[in-house]
């Protein structure tokens, strides 16, 4: 069986795929691209982050609010 190594960034030594983009870096990449949240998401956002719900309820939410829109 062929192994198959992992990317890894020459600045960081990080695999790529164990990147997280924090909120702020984020934020800064849409604005660049012309992307912005609409006023429910933004809202949501906020909650969410106050809420003390773990990282994979958090996105179980946001894909509960997207299935809900359709």
């Amino acid at each position: 069986m062929k192994k198959v190594m992992k990317k890894v960034s020459k600045l960081s030594g990080v695999p790529v795929e164990g990147r997280i983009l924090g909120g702020e870096t984020f934020a800064a990449i849409t604005a660049v691209e012309g992307v912005s949240l609409s006023k429910s998401s933004a809202t949501r956002l906020a909650t969410l982050r106050k809420s003390k719900l773990s990282p994979g309820e958090q996105r179980a939410e946001v894909i509960r609010a997207y299935l809900s829109q359709k």
